[in-house]
């Protein structure tokens, strides 16, 4: 293996550790494309150390602590010949993204631009623009429009900080 994979390897791994700001120091290192200044990656969180160069993440995006990004799928390390083959493929991320706390993206997902991803969803397939999204199976609750923005800052206005 290739000494450059190996280091990319431990610097995704340890920016997976470190705390908001400066992992994503770590995480652009190791291979991930977003802006620094643009993208809040939160503690605790885990991108795919196998191939970080396949997180695709836009500008202005807030990724909440423990969010798990995973980019590939491979079996065969635990059981050989297992029926199922393993892949890798890209996340994208677009921009205005919010993933709740303690998400999971699987592979090949791309979430739409504008799109809200509640706390605790397993997003395993893409999203629509400006859809709200929750649970396990991902289910879209509504597109967001004005109306319902409107409703959501209202509702939580005397907790806006």
């Amino acid at each position: 293996m290739n000494i450059f994979k190996i280091l990319k390897r431990i610097l995704c791994l340890v920016g997976n550790y470190l705390p908001p700001k400066l992992n994503c120091y770590f995480y652009r290192l190791a291979g991930v494309k977003f802006n620094i200044s643009n993208v809040w990656i939160g503690n605790k969180c885990y991108f795919d150390t196998q191939f970080p160069e396949n997180i695709i993440i836009k500008d202005n995006v807030c990724i909440s602590f423990g969010v798990s990004i995973i980019c590939h799928f491979d079996p065969s390390e635990g059981i050989k010949y297992h029926p199922i083959k393993k892949y890798k493929k890209k996340v994208i991320i677009e921009e205005g993204v919010f993933i709740g706390p303690n998400s999971i993206i699987m592979p090949g997902v791309i979430i739409k631009k504008n799109t809200f991803i509640q706390a605790g969803t397993v997003v395993s397939r893409s999203t629509n623009i400006n859809s709200y999204n929750y649970g396990n199976p991902q289910k879209e609750r509504k597109i967001l429009k004005k109306k319902s923005e409107n409703i959501i800052n209202k509702k939580n206005k005397k907790f806006i900080f």
